[in-house]
């Protein structure tokens, strides 16, 4: 029987990869741009492929379908991919609710907490279909769009760690993933997952830490070139030591790293992240940020780090650094991002102690 077409909600960097690497691969994709960016996503849909190069898979993959409709998108699939920053979130999970079923399998790539945050809005609105929602830590690719339907692979992540929500479901929900990606293995549970993004650890702190590089070079600032440095790279270790003793007393454990991971110029996305050879360079030529309106901040820092100190002020666990990250990074980049990020309201665990919080992850 002829496997159902993959949906991939997102037409950026990740999702142009994503459905080009999955259609090489010999499936059939459905990928889903939000209207708003029709006028960057037509080029795509005039053509109806996209070129992958770099490493693992390359060549001009033809789409199966090409739509700014996510209704149409996620019609007839099982497996829905979203592959998009987690700022977009809300849009696209929005304009899916109404048209999800009970055999959708849901993964976010990564999932920033946006499995719990889905899963309420799904009892917000009263929809009564029960999809599988599954997050994952990180995409599974270190990819750049040079052109709408141009993409260059330059890096596959090593390990993903996937959960279901609840835990319980992973299992079922592991094969059809592991056959896509065979880097994939199951986590504790979401939070375990979420935990482990290592984005929100390296990239906030390293930037703030070259606030005043990044604004001087007007676009041609390489953080893994130029910012992390001896000092950085101890700032970047100490806010993982934060996010690991939360974790432990969450009760859960999160990636773990040697010491020598922190030690080089691309911290421990050298680690997450590689080459078939001479990773650090690789990754040395990744430009970025570019400016203070980057994902390295107005991502990492509100879905990143802003839950982590939800989540200590909760247990009482002292987060002093993340703190001092999410305060500075609010006065650096114009945005109270205690207001605006995702709080423990916008997962529905506001009024949950701890053992209500691992229960509904682990066993819903």
């Amino acid at each position: 029987m002829a496997k159902k077409p993959i949906a991939v909600l997102g037409a950026g960097n990740g999702g142009q990869c994503m459905a080009a690497d999955l259609t090489l691969g010999g499936r059939d994709v459905n990928l889903c741009e939000f209207p708003t960016f029709a006028e960057s996503f037509q080029p795509v849909i005039d053509s109806g492929r996209i070129e992958l190069t770099g490493v693992g898979r390359t060549g001009t993959a033809k789409i199966h379908k090409l739509t700014l409709d996510v209704a149409e998108a996620i019609r007839d699939v099982e497996l829905i991919f979203i592959a998009i920053p987690t700022t977009g979130h809300d849009a696209f999970f929005e304009a899916m609710l109404p048209s999800l079923t009970d055999e959708h399998i849901i993964v976010i790539w990564p999932g920033n907490y946006g499995s719990l945050h889905l899963k309420k809005l799904l009892k917000q609105n009263g929809i009564k279909s029960k999809p599988v929602i599954v997050e994952a830590n990180t995409l599974p690719y270190g990819t750049r769009m040079t052109a709408p339907g141009q993409v260059d692979l330059l890096l596959t992540a090593q390990g993903i760690t996937v959960s279901a929500l609840p835990a319980t479901g992973t299992k079922k929900v592991l094969p059809r993933l592991q056959e896509l990606y065979p880097v994939v293995y199951p986590a504790a549970n979401v939070l375990a997952t979420a935990f482990s993004n290592p984005n929100p650890v390296v990239h906030p702190i390293a930037s703030l830490l070259n606030t005043g590089a990044i604004q001087f070079s007007r676009g041609n600032f390489y953080l893994y070139r130029e910012g992390i440095t001896e000092a950085v790279a101890r700032a970047i270790r100490a806010v993982y030591d934060e996010t690991a003793a939360l974790a432990e007393a969450m009760g859960f454990e999160i990636l773990a790293y040697k010491d020598s991971d922190f030690q080089t110029t691309a911290s421990v996305m050298g680690v997450a992240f590689q080459a078939p050879s001479d990773t650090i360079d690789v990754i040395a030529q990744i430009i970025g940020p570019k400016s203070l309106n980057d994902r390295y901040l107005v991502e990492d820092i509100p879905f990143g780090l802003v839950p982590l100190s939800e989540f200590a002020r909760k247990l009482k666990v002292p987060t002093p650094l993340i703190d001092a990250v999410i305060d500075i990074g609010s006065v650096v980049c114009g945005e109270d991002y205690r207001r605006t990020g995702r709080k423990l309201v916008d997962l529905g665990l506001e009024d949950l102690d701890r053992e209500e919080i691992m229960k509904l992850v682990q066993t819903g």
